[in-house]
């Protein structure tokens, strides 16, 4: 929906402003607004053309007097089409609609009511209303308001929070070349600080122009199923930047329209360390024709040799360094006299000497040098010496960041909630303070312990089966429940994930241990209420069963029947068991509303009266208001009160028609007529299977639904289905929890 962004306050202006406007041209006409399309019409203006959202008028009866164009595009109506419907035609659930107008009779106003109301395409939507009554004259005139579609607000909120924040993954959604949605490593890696603003990018063009082509081409071959592997293109993020992207894309429909899933890593880091491989790989390559360090030979501290590596090292090309003192490789003075105190007193006595120091390239960037020096012969002759410069900054970097990252590892380990535990051997080598914790002994006490030591007794035999294929390479599920025998003989369950390492080049079963002993105790707590509900339901049906025996026998033995029936049925057409149990409550309740109904019509052996018979169509009412505040989980009371509803509309009691009629009711209305026909009747003898097949035949598609008559049919020609006794009262539910 446009203009999302507006304030509530901005709304409500936006009806006040509405409603002194409509108020001028009823003045103007001095005539009172009807619900007709003509004098609907006279009453726009341009601010109610002009706006983005949908605004309704209606009259008392709920009949729209007047809607704007953004009302019909919202709702996919046309104008004709909307002037004969009424506002109560839009709700899904009748119980929004019921707190809806009771509120605006209350309050004379609603502000945000969230509703779900439904396009003419059937599909519902989530929508935010702000509605006023239309008062002249102190005479409530009707209602007027603004209806805001916000479905895809609730869908990307929902998106948003089925992608946990801190992913390691960019996720997306492209839709009409514009971004639907990112999670927050997307805006990470393109370095956006505020997701409106990505959300407006094209995001072609955050791809480098010059990688644009060949990323849409893979792209598409990738929607298109083309290709399969993951594809790399570089991105420029806001602050200029540039990042590789490793990427694979997806079709989805996405609010009803085809749109791409992408799935995105920042494998900038990885490229570089790529990079850097391949350049080691090169080097290793020429090993043979070159020294890799840059290698110089120097007289009195001026260079007189240089090989093509000092390009590498310190950026000049050796032509560049003959005859040049080698101040140029360092930082300041100080530090150019200082590395010669260091190394020209030590090779007075000694052939070699080598130290770490600080150097400076030729574009002024610091580098730290493995510097390694060697006098020309025995004697230091005019300080001839050859002098090899190993860039040793990326290593000392790595060190750097090793020692960090052994720092954070260790701090995550002892930190971690869950117990870690490292076993080789069989016995644990390693175990942090929440192992510790969780079993009741101290570290020292772990370590060296056998790891079955800690398992309860009758979980061991089990476990080490799973251990020793774990161990061996078999691919198993790496997570387990077993129960940790603790320090105090108390026992935990315990959820173990497993995971092969190395330590000193031999394998070790590194484990992740959660105490699960309070989710077990919680499902099983779960568990005893669902089969105590389960129970309780049981006992509700059949004591409503049970009236409906104690005042007609016949009736009675026809509801079991008629469960049988329209189970197999049911079963038959292969609907899922909770939808079988449904239909299976439904049809043992469903004649209840004849409690209500004289003995002397239930029993009379004559024809009926019409106006007993009219009598007799009320009892699917009376059964859905017996039934409609008992909470089944089926819509048990909405089946009863339409088992007698026709797919032509000539059932009864609301003359519903196709698919206004629930499955569950079609496949109980053709077992009740098949059991009804064959059965006796108290006012004649049962008219026999052979008969009741025949009327259902002759109106499949007409009366009844034609997939229910099919299989209904093949139960009793070909399957040779037969009805069973059922002691009354006995009805046992089959849910699963």
């Amino acid at each position: 929906m446009k203009d999302e962004g507006k304030t509530k306050k901005a709304l409500i202006s936006e009806i006040g402003a509405l409603r002194l406007r409509i108020d001028e041209l009823e003045k103007k006409l001095s005539t009172a607004v009807s619900a007709d399309t003509t004098t609907s019409e006279s009453l726009h203006s341009n601010f109610f053309e002009e706006s983005r959202d949908a605004i309704i008028i209606a009259g008392m009866d709920g009949r729209f007097v007047d809607v704007n164009q953004s009302a019909l595009d919202l709702f996919g109506y046309t104008r004709k089409e909307m002037m004969h419907m009424s506002v109560r035609d839009f709700y899904v659930h009748p119980d929004e609609r019921n707190r809806f107008f009771k509120e605006i009779e209350q309050r004379g106003s609603v502000t945000d009511f969230p509703v779900e109301l439904r396009k003419k395409n059937g599909k519902p939507m989530d929508c935010l209303v702000n509605m006023t009554v239309r008062k002249k004259d102190g005479t409530v005139r009707g209602y007027q308001g603004i209806i805001r579609d916000i479905t895809q607000q609730k869908q990307a909120e929902k998106l948003y929070d089925a992608f946990a924040s801190n992913s390691q993954t960019g996720v997306y959604i492209v839709q009409d070349g514009k971004f639907r949605f990112v999670n927050p490593h997307v805006l990470n890696y393109s370095r956006y600080t505020r997701l409106d603003e990505l959300m407006q990018e094209d995001p072609l063009s955050l791809v480098h122009p010059d990688d644009r082509d060949r990323t849409r081409e893979n792209a598409v071959m990738m929607l298109k199923g083309k290709k399969k592997s993951p594809y790399e293109y570089r991105l420029i993020s806001k602050d200029g930047s540039v990042k590789w992207i490793l990427e694979t894309v997806t079709p989805i429909e996405y609010f009803g329209e085809r749109a791409a899933l992408g799935s995105s890593v920042d494998i900038t880091a990885l490229r570089d360390t790529q990079d850097k491989l391949d350049e080691m790989k090169a080097l290793e390559s020429s090993i043979l024709a070159a020294i890799p360090h840059a290698v110089i030979g120097l007289e009195n501290r001026r260079i007189i040799f240089a090989n093509d590596s000092v390009n590498n090292v310190f950026g000049w090309k050796p032509s560049e360094l003959i005859g040049k003192m080698t101040r140029i490789f360092y930082r300041s003075d100080e530090e150019y006299r200082d590395i010669a105190e260091r190394v020209y007193p030590v090779l007075e006595t000694k052939q070699t000497w080598s130290e770490e120091f600080p150097c400076r390239r030729k574009d002024g960037s610091d580098i730290v040098c493995l510097i390694h020096t060697s006098k020309v012969g025995d004697i230091l002759k005019e300080k001839r010496i050859v002098v090899v410069y190993e860039d040793i900054t990326k290593r000392k970097q790595a060190e750097e960041a090793l020692r960090e990252s052994e720092e954070r590892y260790s701090a995550l380990v002892e930190q971690a909630m869950d117990g870690v535990v490292i076993i080789q051997d069989d016995v644990y080598k390693f175990a942090n303070r929440a192992m510790a914790k969780m079993s009741g002994y101290t570290v020292r006490e772990l370590v060296g312990k056998h790891y079955l030591d800690l398992l309860f007794h009758d979980c061991r035999k089990s476990f080490a089966d799973i251990y020793d294929r774990h161990m061996s390479g078999e691919k198993i599920l790496p997570v387990h429940e077993t129960k940790l025998l603790c320090k105090d003989r108390t026992v935990k369950d315990i959820e173990v994930a497993l995971g092969i390492i190395k330590i000193n080049d031999e394998p070790a079963d590194m484990w992740y241990v959660s105490d699960i002993t309070l989710r077990k105790r919680a499902q099983e707590e779960l568990r005893l209420s669902f089969e105590q509900l389960q129970r309780r339901l049981e006992e509700t049906v059949n004591a409503l069963a049970s009236i409906t025996e104690k005042r007609d026998p016949y009736t009675a033995g026809h509801q079991q029947r008629v469960a049988q029936l329209a189970c197999a049925i049911a079963e038959e057409m292969h609907l899922p068991d909770d939808t079988v149990e449904g239909i299976r409550v439904a049809a043992t309740l469903h004649d209840i509303g004849k409690i209500y109904e004289p003995s002397e019509i239930l029993s009379k052996p004559g024809v009926l009266t019409d106006i007993e018979f009219l009598m007799m169509k009320v009892h699917p009412q009376i059964g859905y208001d017996i039934l409609k505040n008992i909470d089944f989980p089926w819509p048990v009371a909405e089946i009863v009160f339409q088992h007698h509803e026709k797919l032509d509309g000539s059932g009864y009691p609301r003359k519903l028609s196709g698919d206004e009629i629930l499955k569950e009711a079609r496949i109980i209305a053709v077992a009740d007529v098949v059991e009804a026909m064959a059965s006796h009747r108290p006012y004649r003898s049962a008219l026999g299977i052979e008969a009741a097949l025949e009327e259902i035949s002759k109106n499949r598609g007409i009366a009844y639904d034609e997939a229910v008559v099919d299989v209904c049919l093949t139960l009793f020609r070909k399957k040779h289905f037969e009805f069973r006794f059922q002691a009354p009262s006995e009805l046992h539910l089959n849910i699963k929890s």
